[in-house]
């Protein structure tokens, strides 16, 4: 029996053998020399805060012995030191609405509407449809902080339009979390809202805000109307005629206050709202804000931020593990915190890191293990507590 014969292809014979001496080429040379930039300029790092907000709105109204204590603890020198803090322009619900916020969430917001004046004709330009005395217990934390910090750094920041300017006719969100709540074209009458709000807080209180975020957390399907809190959702195109409409407030009040952009969830859906924006509008944003509930592509946004020559803020975050109870003793969540500002700080490289909330209500109730948010816990749907721990 004959053994078959196996052969192989000419063509792959030929790329298989060696070429003749002659036909080889000499590679050229190349040197590559690589260093770490240690004489580039670092991040200048601003300082540490709080959101006011919702803790503010409680606390600015406790018996003045505790609420001071308290603003010692944070902005005290002896105490955390901390250099900033933001302020939230409530939206508001409409009066008489049954509450249905989570405790403090209801902040109030500055409008008016007179008897007989319906919500569509709200008028910025009308005194009479502004209400100054509102949101006394947050405000009282802007002198506080003003008291305790040499050069404390103001933010002014929106969760949601007014009631009246909304679709659903709430400030928690649309019908469905995937749809914008600011009514179209009332862009311009919110930064009215906003921008005036700033400029009469200052005069008041004596004292600058240096920037005003107008959305937060806008590209999620978190803020729908059956919601516990204030929030509304943006698309990108919406985010920039928003973030347009906010420096053209501004400006039309003699502010120097810049619009800081666009408060993100997180690193990874910033960068999608960023690549949407129009050229224009990327001019117009003063301080890139980004929170980090994610960390995926940080040091995509960190790089953006670089290359724009734009500031930086990580400007909120409080992540202690997840499903982690309410424990007083335990450290779990403590150190899962602190690993996670590390790394913040490390990816990131933020000008400042900002917590959501320095105080947080007691959340282990009837039968619910509750969460570890929050640096300080407090009962705040008391009067008071009898001590601050």
């Amino acid at each position: 029996m004959r053994r078959p014969r196996f052969g192989w292809p000419a063509a792959l014979v030929a790329l298989l053998l060696p070429a003749p001496l002659g036909a080889l080429r000499p590679e050229r040379t190349v040197s590559i020399s690589v260093r770490p930039a240690l004489d580039r300029a670092g991040t200048r790092f601003e300082g540490w805060g709080t959101a006011l907000a919702w803790f503010a709105e409680v606390t600015g109204g406790w018996p003045d012995a505790d609420r001071q204590r308290l603003a010692d603890l944070l902005y005290a020198p002896q105490g955390l030191g901390w250099t900033i803090a933001r302020f939230n322009i409530g939206g508001g619900n409409p009066t008489g609405m049954t509450p249905y916020l989570r405790p403090g969430a209801a902040v109030p917001g500055f409008w008016r509407l007179p008897p007989g004046v319906a919500g569509g004709d709200w008028n910025p330009n009308d005194e009479t449809m502004w209400n100054w005395s509102a949101d006394t217990n947050q405000r009282w934390w802007l002198d506080a902080v003003r008291a305790r910090v040499s050069a404390p750094i103001f933010e002014a920041f929106s969760n949601s339009p007014p009631w009246f300017m909304t679709a659903s006719g709430r400030v928690s969100g649309a019908e469905k979390g995937t749809d914008d709540n600011l009514q179209p074209g009332r862009e311009a009458l919110f930064a009215s809202y906003l921008a005036r709000s700033v400029a009469e807080l200052e005069r008041r209180h004596h004292m600058v805000f240096r920037t005003l975020s107008p959305v937060n957390e806008p590209n999620t399907d978190y803020w729908f109307a059956a919601n516990r809190q204030e929030g509304s959702h943006w698309s990108p195109g919406r985010q920039a005629m928003m973030i347009d409409a906010a420096t053209a407030a501004l400006a039309a009040q003699g502010l120097k206050t810049v619009v800081s952009a666009p408060d993100e969830t997180n690193s990874h859906v910033l960068l999608q709202d960023w690549a949407a924006y129009p050229e224009a509008t990327r001019r117009r944003v003063g301080q890139i804000n980004v929170h980090s509930y994610g960390t995926l592509h940080q040091t995509g946004v960190r790089d953006l931020a670089r290359a724009a020559h734009i500031r930086l803020w990580m400007s909120e975050n409080d992540t202690p593990l997840d499903k982690d109870p309410e424990d007083f003793a335990g450290m779990a969540s403590g150190l899962a915190f602190a690993e996670h500002v590390v790394l913040d700080l490390k990816r990131l490289e933020p000008a400042a890191w900002v917590l959501w909330q320095a105080v947080e209500d007691l959340s282990a109730r009837n039968g619910a293990k509750g969460s570890n948010w929050g640096l300080i816990k407090a009962d705040l749907r008391a009067a008071a507590p009898p001590n601050i721990g």
